[in-house]
């Protein structure tokens, strides 16, 4: 079977097209945190986003250490070729939300220059599942003393011809909001504990590593910020959605940013399709 060429990017950062801090009219409204709109360049008809995405999807359900071993284990290749995509879903609902965790974190990772500690994706059992906790840990390095992040994520594809639209406010705002005010001292115990357990050693040079277990331990880094991500289609961007994330309470302290893409469920439709369709291409 034939595949089709694309052009070759090195990073979303190349699809990134604007981004705008969110500012509200109402001048009644109490801002309590910051947000910011990020604009990726896509089309519903646009391949090339989907195989970038469709490139990065193995490294979010195996870790890449894990891969690189079973490689240099010589054994057969297109077998694991095959394995690099088992844990991918199947299902439409699950490849969107899936697709808006990556996209959050290849934001994170690429434009602001995160690196990833550990993704919720990599404890999914089956094809078809989500877990849940916080849905990504990510660290800079370069600061002293090293400055975490804590992810949590969430995808919209609104307007629906089911659904019409009502508004984010009403959705997944509503859920972050109530997610980030929900997520206890067990639930970080848990993830931090997660993150030590499967620290990818190749990313992280001996010294980083045991700085980032150190941090890491009860009660755990005192430099973390929490954020919430959102992609959403372009179509849904409203002035009510931008006033209630900016100004509804949370007992979490959190800024906001949304990933903004034309159409989340072409999209994501398309990067698994390509995945699953070399998954085919090796098994038939």
């Amino acid at each position: 079977m034939s595949f089709p060429i694309f052009k070759i990017f090195m990073s979303i950062k190349d699809f990134l097209i604007d981004e705008l801090e969110i500012t509200i009219s109402d001048g009644t409204a109490i801002v309590v945190r910051r947000g910011w709109h990020s604009f990726l360049d896509c089309t519903p008809n646009d391949r090339d986003l989907p195989y970038y995405i469709a490139g990065q999807i193995p490294f979010f359900y195996r870790s890449p250490d894990k891969i690189a071993d079973e490689f240099r284990q010589r054994s057969n290749a297109l077998d694991l070729v095959v394995d690099l995509a088992t844990k991918a879903p199947t299902n439409p609902k699950f490849q969107q939300s899936h697709c808006g965790e990556i996209i959050a974190a290849l934001y994170l990772e690429d434009i602001l220059g995160f690196r990833r500690l550990y993704s919720k994706l990599t404890l999914t059992t089956s094809e078809n599942t989500n877990v849940h906790k916080m849905d990504g840990f990510f660290v800079d390095t370069g600061q002293s003393p090293y400055l975490y992040i804590a992810v949590e994520a969430k995808s919209s594809i609104l307007p629906t011809e089911r659904s019409g639209f009502s508004g984010h406010r009403y959705g997944i705002l509503n859920q972050m909001i109530k997610s980030l005010g929900k997520y206890s001292v067990i639930d970080k115990r848990f993830d931090l504990t997660v993150i030590r357990d499967n620290l990818e050693k190749f990313a992280f040079s001996i010294e980083e590593q045991s700085q980032i277990r150190k941090d890491l331990l009860p009660p755990g880094p005192s430099n973390l910020i929490n954020i919430g991500m959102a992609t959403i289609n372009k179509s849904t961007v409203s002035e009510k959605d931008n006033i209630y994330i900016l100004c509804e309470p949370c007992t979490t302290l959190f800024n906001y940013r949304a990933i903004v893409v034309a159409d989340l469920s072409e999209l994501a439709k398309k990067s698994y399709g390509l995945v699953h369709k070399l998954k085919r291409a090796v098994s038939e």
